[in-house]
């Protein structure tokens, strides 16, 4: 298994949005069930599926500084992409957007932007994998890209995370 054991509900302070490099979810699930793979996440989804790859109270080996405290998603798609062809996955951002929401809600992360400083001093909130090595290890990942819509998708957290909390959403 890929993870660094179990944590407490309390140590979840922040969701890692990741892109897959990838269009399907059942290759990335495949890809970290196989015995090479040195990292894990807990989710990825696609247009059509989410599949789960470890439990919420396991630490995945998903971004450095954010593992102890992050719940990982891996959305397919590209970090060359732009943002229009981000916003033609209208289903995948959607479904992701749905799944962050119930994480926001049930664990208590704030439902805001956490860039790369804020990680470092020690904000909560929804962050992406390129502002964790931004903030811990400077040179890694770039994930999910420049052109990733946060204002669109942070905007569907919320109407998600309002509907779920059975609230109207203004």
């Amino acid at each position: 298994m890929n993870d660094s054991g179990p944590r407490t509900k309390d140590r979840i302070k922040h969701v890692v949005i990741h892109d897959a490099e990838a269009m399907h979810a059942s290759g990335v699930a495949a890809f970290f069930a196989g015995s090479s793979s040195r990292a894990s996440t807990q989710l990825a989804v696609d247009e059509n599926s989410c599949y789960r790859m470890l439990p919420d109270l396991i630490i995945p080996w998903g971004a450095p500084g954010v593992n102890k405290t992050g719940l990982h998603i891996e959305i397919c798609g590209y970090a060359k992409w732009s943002r229009t062809e981000w916003l033609n996955h209208e289903r995948t951002l959607d479904r992701a957007a749905y799944k962050v929401a119930q994480w926001c809600v049930h664990y208590n992360v704030p439902i805001k932007w956490v860039g790369y400083l804020g990680l470092k001093f020690g904000r909560a909130g929804i962050t992406t994998h390129a502002d964790a090595s931004r903030a811990f290890t400077p040179g890694g990942h770039t994930d999910p890209g420049p052109n990733f819509p946060k204002d669109v998708f942070l905007q569907w957290v919320k109407e998600h995370a309002a509907e779920i909390r059975g609230k109207v959403v203004v």
